[in-house]
């Protein structure tokens, strides 16, 4: 039986938040193909999406799908002028170091399996990081915990939304201005705002 251990506020709507991160970490991880943006036309996706400031296309054709694609390569993949996701470059100029063995650390804690996440991107992508803190509040929303537990593991998503997911302000305001589509632009956006309500809520 789950506890009846009160969640703090920290964790209030844990399965709702939980989606929304897993939602935008897909959208930073991949470009979007037919099938997402196919459900993000259609419920349930489409008005939460919609609502928070998401403005879609009028259909999901190939043609759409391609044009999002290269958009997506042209911000985020390159091969030239584009702005690659990663907390690594955008702290240090270079990829990997120290940011991916304290990535590392915080999965291992989380118990968060890689191999889950679409496509094999290194762990300090932004989407990887999103990704790991939808895990973590999953695992409140659905775990079973004594009032010891909750507190370890405020502390511990608090630590890790600091360490990892504070960093991309400037690249999304560079994405912002690189971003031709609608679509990209609004994505964009609602990372950013709904990355600010969560650090106030974990604040």
């Amino acid at each position: 039986m789950r506890s009846n251990t009160k969640l703090p506020g920290a964790f209030e709507g844990a399965s709702a938040r939980s989606n929304t991160y897993h939602l935008i970490a897909r959208l930073w991880l991949l470009e979007v193909d037919q099938d997402l943006l196919q459900r993000l036309l259609a419920p349930p996706l489409h008005g939460p999406f919609v609502q928070a400031g998401g403005i879609l296309p009028s259909d999901a054709c190939e043609q759409t799908v391609e044009q999002l694609a290269m958009e997506f390569c042209r911000l985020f993949i390159g091969p030239a002028g584009h702005l690659p996701p990663y907390q690594s470059v955008w702290e240090t100029g270079q990829l990997q170091g120290t940011t991916i063995a304290s990535m590392q650390r915080f999965i291992n804690i989380a118990g968060y399996d890689c191999e889950s996440m679409p496509g094999r991107a290194m762990l300090d992508h932004f989407g990887v990081q999103l990704a790991v803190m939808g895990h973590i509040l999953e695992q409140v929303a659905h775990g079973q915990f004594d009032s010891a537990a909750i507190e370890a593991i405020q502390e511990f998503a608090n630590s890790y939304f600091a360490r990892h997911l504070r960093w991309p302000v400037e690249l999304l305001i560079a994405a912002s201005n690189q971003a031709k589509t609608d679509f990209y632009r609004s994505m964009i956006v609602i990372t950013s705002e709904f990355l600010e309500c969560e650090w106030d809520i974990f604040q």
